[in-house]
């Protein structure tokens, strides 16, 4: 019998999905999963998502208990275009390991608590639509300055999200600038990770013939 090709599609990512969460090393905090995928300095990324966490934890536990509500997994995973997304059919934070290596703790855990944000207003039924798509940052980032006001010496983190906040439009939200924002991303990721160019292109490739099916 042929399967729906979809369907196998999907079983397939989920499979390859799971596959890479069992290979990565993990612990646990307060019952949160935290992990890395085969990074050459994953004891130091694991190191400091764990810090983050406990900074929110001690000095904003309102905050972190959304962040324990609303998220199974905080993943450290590489990304093309952003320091952290949120993965909402995943209940999953997925932050890039180049950020967690360069970033301050604070900065760190701001992103998780961006993250959260997202999966509180999308349980409720917000959407990410390109039209609402500033917005809802906006909210989010405002979380983040509520948590900055709260932990010692937040004035550095308080002015980088201002920045971001000033800085913050629609166009720079719409899907044509996300998309081209991924698509040099996945390039300069690739060279960090010593893959080649023509593998990415493949890759890329691969993902747009899928969305214009989808379309």
């Amino acid at each position: 019998m042929i399967g729906d090709h979809a369907s196998i599609a999907k079983r397939f990512f989920e499979w390859f999905d799971w596959a890479l969460i069992r290979l990565s090393r993990h612990t646990r905090v307060d019952g949160l999963w935290v992990g890395v995928f085969m990074d050459d300095q994953e004891e130091a990324i694991l190191a400091r998502l764990v810090e983050a966490l406990a900074l929110i934890k001690i000095y904003d536990p309102y905050r972190y208990r959304r962040v324990l509500r609303e998220i199974e997994r905080v993943w450290g995973y590489p990304l093309p275009s952003a320091w952290a997304v949120w993965q909402q059919t995943l209940k999953r934070c997925v932050v890039d390991p180049r950020f967690v290596l360069s970033a301050s703790t604070a900065l760190i855990a701001s992103a998780i608590v961006h993250e959260a944000t997202h999966g509180t207003l999308t349980r409720r039924y917000v959407g990410y639509a390109e039209t609402l798509r500033e917005r809802v940052e906006k909210v989010c980032m405002r979380q983040e300055l509520a948590f900055a006001s709260k932990i010692p010496d937040g004035d550095e983190l308080r002015r980088n999200i201002e920045r971001r906040l000033a800085s913050m439009t629609s166009g720079w939200l719409s899907d044509a600038a996300l998309q081209d924002r991924r698509a040099k991303g996945e390039f300069e990721m690739g060279r960090h990770y010593n893959i080649p160019d023509w593998v990415v292109r493949v890759v890329v490739g691969i993902r747009e013939k899928r969305a214009s099916r989808r379309r």
